[in-house]
């Protein structure tokens, strides 16, 4: 196979070194058969050299690179470019110094504590920001506000140092643990007045859950009170998770059924994380009902109920519409419902709307109890499975015997009630359907 021409060899350089990384991880996996010869090998040699030179990279500079990311509002954020465009420029500036670092980058140097060329290197590209005669970083004082980045940079050896402990400090938090939270919170302060919250603000960026930064801060100011904290330095913190719970609620009222089961359990992970936070709120700081952030959560509580259960609700009638039924004599049994309607094929997007009702209730599993609304999904669900048990022996009849309908279109809906059934009750019950349905076609 030829080799790629200098000037698209360039090309796919530009590419690969601006593709994100998780297209770059993707790269390296569809190229890893390569050979040692080819086009192919080529390409394959700049995916490699720049994952390698990216994980020098974000090892020294692994203080902000989560915040060159998108960030909710009001977070501290950089464009994402920032981090490429740092690096280049420092590889500009001390070349030396950058090869010393990523010769120190293996993992048995690592395991004995940071280089300390690797703060040297942050507080170099720190210097470098604020000067503005320094043009190696023009390219990214034109796309971020350089203070900002430049601070936090400063902040990189207390930040560095924080990092190994944070899963410890918002897992556990001890005594001792958070006297090191405080020193390190009080090391930032004696930097700049706001250095402190942004330390946080850091911290919060390379948590997987950035809420549980609560917990920092309750060890930081010895579990505040919402009054005392809602009118401190940090108290954005407090409101955007606040901000966050009124979204998370609206999203819950407003999620289209229509949309499928992947949107349904969205729609219920998004009302376990609110009882998550809210649960946060509580243990972190000592709220008061007649507090400013008290009575709020007491809202969000009630209004996140509220939603859930009305959503619950609606799952009885889109089940309906997706195994319709027809009318039956008067003479039959008063709690009977109707026979299944098996005259026309299942409707697929009845029964995408039902799947996401459904997959809404059964996500619900994992907070619903402690979130207050536990009774109304188990009466929920006692309905719909009072309305599937009667569905499915009524089209397992149709599939045995043909009585009451097309056998064929019986057997299709069972699959449907199975899959359904599965939701309601769990996936053995589901397989069971499923085993009946396939004997009575076998009969």
């Amino acid at each position: 196979m030829a080799a790629i021409a200098a000037h698209k060899l360039q090309i796919i350089r530009t590419l690969v070194e601006t593709a994100p990384d998780a297209a770059l991880r993707s790269l390296e996996l569809a190229l890893s058969g390569a050979g040692a010869t080819g086009s192919l090998a080529s390409v394959r040699g700049l995916v490699e050299d720049e994952t390698a030179s990216r994980f020098v990279r974000n090892n020294i500079l692994a203080p902000i690179v989560p915040l060159c990311a998108t960030r909710r509002e009001g977070q501290i954020q950089f464009p994402s470019a920032a981090l490429p465009r740092l690096w280049r420029a420092l590889k500009a500036e001390v070349p030396s110094r950058i090869e010393d670092a990523a010769a120190k980058c293996n993992p048995w140097d690592l395991e004995q504590g940071v280089p300390e060329v690797f703060d040297d290197l942050c507080k170099i590209a720190a210097t470098g920001l604020r000067d503005p005669e320094n043009a190696a970083f023009d390219s990214v004082r034109s796309i971020c506000d350089p203070e900002q980045l430049a601070m936090c940079l400063q902040l990189s050896t207390i930040t560095r140092s924080c990092l190994p402990k944070l899963s410890e400090w918002v897992s556990r938090m001890s005594d001792e643990r958070g006297a090191a939270a405080r020193l390190a919170y009080r090391d930032a302060c004696r930097i700049s007045e706001d250095a402190g919250p942004l330390l946080l603000d850091i911290l919060s960026a390379h948590l997987p859950d950035d809420w549980r930064i609560l917990r920092v801060i309750s060890a930081v100011m010895d579990r505040p009170s919402d009054r005392y904290l809602a009118s401190s330095e940090v108290k954005e913190f407090g409101e955007r998770i606040l901000a966050e719970i009124d979204a998370a609620i609206v999203e819950v009222e407003t999620f289209n059924f229509s949309d499928g089961e992947r949107v349904g359990r969205a729609a219920a992970q998004t009302a376990h994380k609110v009882q998550l936070q809210i649960v946060e709120f509580q243990q972190s700081v000592d709220v008061a009902k007649d507090g400013p952030w008290g009575k709020r959560l007491a809202r969000h509580k009630q209004a996140m109920a509220k939603a859930c259960e009305i959503r619950m609700d609606q799952a009885d009638k889109v089940l309906e519409a997706a195994l319709p039924l027809r009318s039956i004599s008067m003479m039959s049994k008063k709690a009977s419902k109707g026979a299944a309607r098996l005259t026309e094929e299942p409707d697929e997007a009845l029964i995408r709307r039902a799947q996401s009702a459904l997959a809404f209730i059964a996500e619900l599993r994992s907070c619903a109890d402690k979130a207050g609304y536990g009774t109304s999904r188990n009466k929920v669900l006692e309905k719909l499975n009072s309305r599937l048990d009667p569905y499915i022996e009524d089209v397992l009849h149709v599939a045995r015997t043909g009585d009451g309908g097309d056998s064929g279109l019986a057997v299709k809906y069972l699959d449907v009630a199975a899959g359904f059934i599965a939701y309601t009750r769990d996936d053995k019950t589901a397989e069971i359907v499923r085993r009946r349905a396939a004997a009575a076609i076998a009969a």
